[in-house]
């Protein structure tokens, strides 16, 4: 009994020195909005999804560290990285103003940012073209610090949005004229919806250093070893393909081929055929003869003639010389 008596009492101090304990899982805790479909937003079953969401778990597991997902107002996030709410934003594109507080790890994933406007606007992404108008921007991005800086002081009107879904309504109701997105999100959110068939793209995507050129995460500027196993850990993704797998589901394919055009050969104001990349897109082939007449017989040889018509183009076309 006196045996048993002493293992008790070792036991008994073990625990309440903290000698035995069980291991504790480290975490890695992400600061997200979640109402940025396909980027990060909950699903019916209030789970988190998209791509971030994804990316964010993949390094986590590569780093053997548990996620912790932290919602966060974008528009706050930095007071609430530096007031160590969490340990990382998701996502933020860097830029120069951005460095001066924080620091960043490589880009996740390419950034386009670019104005959208009724097709009927004719609007285009300058000064000259957006004097007088309205355009919405969402609170704390880049883009909203870009057009504050560059149109603001020229007669544009820049109206600012805590949500997309108000910015949204805004542009629907006709109470601003544009809106200066990222490219994916405003197609996801606005563009491949029913309510959004008379809006477009106006004008290319804009470059300018304070838009920057990638999505990245946000760490403290203390935090440089983060940083790193971050980094680190974004590289062996890429490596093991785990990244494209995770990236291909969410984002278009990237093309770094600008476009070539084919004039057309009557003089037209149109090009006979555009090719980016791979791709070759073809406009005015019709079902016409050898005169320029629509061919008889209706719809099945018009078409016939149309097929015919886009063989010949391929054929004639430089692109496949």
């Amino acid at each position: 009994m006196s045996l048993a008596r002493n293992l008790s009492a070792l036991l008994l101090l073990a625990l309440t020195t903290g000698c035995v304990s069980s291991p504790v899982e480290p975490t890695l805790r992400f600061g997200i909005e979640p109402l940025v479909p396909p980027f990060e937003s909950r699903n019916d079953a209030g789970e988190l999804v998209g791509l971030n969401i994804e990316l964010g778990n993949a390094l986590c597991a590569e780093l053997h560290r548990r996620c912790v997902w932290v919602d966060q107002d974008y528009a706050t996030n930095i007071q609430a990285l530096q007031a160590h709410r969490f340990d990382v934003i998701m996502p933020m594109t860097a830029t120069p103003a951005r460095r001066e507080q924080l620091d960043f790890t490589d880009n996740l994933y390419p950034l386009s940012s670019q104005l959208v406007a009724r097709r009927a606007a004719n609007l285009q992404p300058d000064v000259q073209s957006l004097k007088g108008r309205r355009v919405g921007v969402l609170a704390g991005t880049s883009r909203e610090a870009f057009a504050t800086a560059r149109w603001a002081g020229s007669g544009v009107t820049v109206r600012s949005f805590q949500f997309n879904d108000q910015l949204i309504a805004s542009l629907l109701a006709g109470e601003i004229d544009a809106t200066l997105q990222d490219s994916i999100e405003i197609t996801h959110a606005l563009l491949s919806q029913p309510q959004g068939h008379d809006f477009a793209f106006a004008g290319p995507a804009i470059k300018d250093p304070m838009l920057g050129s990638g999505v990245a995460m946000a760490v403290r500027k203390t935090d440089t070893r983060l940083r790193d196993d971050l980094n680190s850990a974004l590289a062996r993704l890429q490596q093991t393909g785990e990244y494209q797998a995770i990236t291909r589901r969410f984002l278009p394919p990237i093309t770094n081929a600008s476009p070539r055009y084919q004039p057309n050969v009557g003089g037209l104001p149109f090009s006979d055929a555009v090719r980016i990349g791979d791709a070759v897109y073809l406009s005015g082939v019709l079902g016409l003869d050898a005169d320029g007449e629509l061919v008889k017989g209706g719809i099945g040889p018009q078409m016939t003639q149309t097929m015919n018509n886009l063989r010949s183009a391929l054929q004639r076309s430089e692109f496949f010389q």
